[in-house]
């Protein structure tokens, strides 16, 4: 607010005079407003350890069951034969595979005519694959190759039917193709025509799909449907698609082409090691941020002190496998006088090879392995009403507590500065008439020395 005094009186600033009397007063509100800094800078640094904790949990989270040990790599001796892929229900095996007929799609083309606006006669047609039956009034609107591409296509009752048109040398002809492999997919087409009455011969509706003998310009069955058939270790097989799936647990086999090849699956250690190399990794960073954190607006704070201790603690607290003790550097995890960990890869890789089990177990004991009990001290801590959340609210509460004060003391300072400017600019006005007062008497004076 402007302050506007003229100073008259004896030459007084006013003006500076209350600056600096607001300054002094505004004081509790400075400090105020420095707290409020303060708990918004550790507001947001709490942000970011609940996101660090977040991204451990998500570390940790895939050795705490058997499904994150479960990595596989797999061989097929012939791909040209068949390729195999395994996930993680697989179990370590191998087998004898022969292919002896690949799964196929139905295809069928129409009779051959001029082009794909060539009228086809007028009645109803009925597809049906697997069962499944669509039935399409065919007329003006939609009896040339074209239309009747474009109906089938779009019917919502299509039972897996895609519709094409060929442009060949006989003429145009419309395309249909199941969408699936398999025996079961045969496409069954049958027509009602309308224009002859015959619903079987080479004339009106019925002859887009009268099978001739060939070369004759009518339908032909271009490709027929078919399952695949295969052997297992001499297990007959059979499957309405060409990746099987089913068939050996947890195992999906590509088949290309007939042949024969053998098969594969292994555990795949080194897809595991580079999990429990992120596990490492995802605790130092933590720790190393936590370590951070204390150096900054939380460096007195107790609640992150009692999260970093926890990690310590599970660390500190050996697994119980079998009814004893079981400890990370047996599966070459190791602790420095930092409390940093690392791995030593030569000795994962031996224990891994020598007692998959036990390593297994040491991290993902469902009670006491250490993955399970840092996924459930990482998860306790981002809980509602835990350790984290607590804080947040606390801090939070804090805010709006100072908030409520810093608004009573800028209230206050209105107040108090509309009292000084009313106090000063009475005591203006009182100087202003005794600076008068003194200047009569002053003249007075001079007249009477003089006279």
């Amino acid at each position: 607010m402007a302050i506007g005094f003229s100073g008259i009186g004896a030459g007084a600033d006013w003006n500076g005079i209350i600056n600096q009397l607001l300054q002094i007063e505004s004081r509790p509100l400075t400090q105020l407003q420095t707290r409020e800094k303060v708990i918004e800078k550790q507001i947001s640094d709490y942000g970011l350890v609940k996101s660090a904790v977040d991204t451990f949990k998500s570390a940790v989270e895939d050795l705490t069951n058997d499904t994150g040990f479960a990595a596989f790599s797999t061989t097929s001796s012939d791909e040209a034969v068949l390729t195999v892929a395994a996930d993680s229900s697989a179990v370590a095996s191998s087998y004898d595979v022969v292919v002896t007929q690949l799964a196929s799609r139905d295809k069928l083309a129409s009779s051959a005519y001029t082009d794909s606006a060539t009228a086809t006669g007028t009645g109803s047609l009925s597809i049906t694959v697997d069962g499944t039956t669509m039935n399409l009034a065919v007329d003006a609107t939609n009896n040339t190759l074209a239309g009747l591409r474009n109906a089938i296509n779009d019917a919502s009752d299509n039972p897996g039917v895609t519709a094409t048109i060929l442009n060949e040398a006989s003429g145009s002809r419309l395309i249909l193709t199941s969408e699936e492999t398999g025996l079961a997919n045969a496409i069954s087409v049958s027509v009602v025509d309308a224009d002859d009455g015959s619903n079987t011969d080479a004339n009106g509706l019925s002859r887009l799909f009268h099978v001739g003998v060939g070369n004759d310009g009518l339908a032909e069955q271009v490709d027929t449907a078919q399952d695949a058939l295969l052997t297992i270790d001499g297990f007959s097989i059979v499957s309405s698609s060409n990746a099987v799936t089913g068939a050996v647990s947890g195992v999906t086999l590509e088949l290309v082409a007939a042949g024969a090849a053998s098969i594969g699956i292994s555990r795949d250690n080194s897809k595991i090691e580079e999990k429990i190399n992120q596990f490492v990794d995802t605790y130092n960073t933590i720790l190393s941020e936590l370590d951070d954190f204390e150096t900054g607006s939380l460096g007195r704070d107790s609640s992150l002190r009692r999260i970093k201790q926890g990690f310590v603690n599970v660390i500190n607290q050996a697994a119980n496998i079998g009814g004893s003790d079981a400890y990370l550097f047996e599966i070459g995890i190791t602790r420095d006088k930092l409390g940093v960990i690392s791995v030593d890869s030569g000795e994962l890789a031996d224990a891994l090879a020598n007692d998959f089990d036990r390593v297994s177990q040491i991290l993902s004991d469902a009670t006491t392995g250490y993955a399970t009990r840092f996924f459930t001290y990482a998860d306790q801590l981002l809980d509602l009403g835990g350790i984290i959340d607590s804080k947040n609210e606390g801090l939070s509460s804090q805010k709006r507590s100072l908030q409520n004060q810093i608004e009573r003391q800028e209230l206050h300072l209105e107040t108090y500065e509309k009292i000084l400017i009313n106090q000063f600019a009475s005591l203006d006005r009182t100087m202003s008439i005794l600076q008068g007062t003194s200047n009569y008497l002053t003249g007075q004076l001079a007249s009477l020395q003089s006279g």
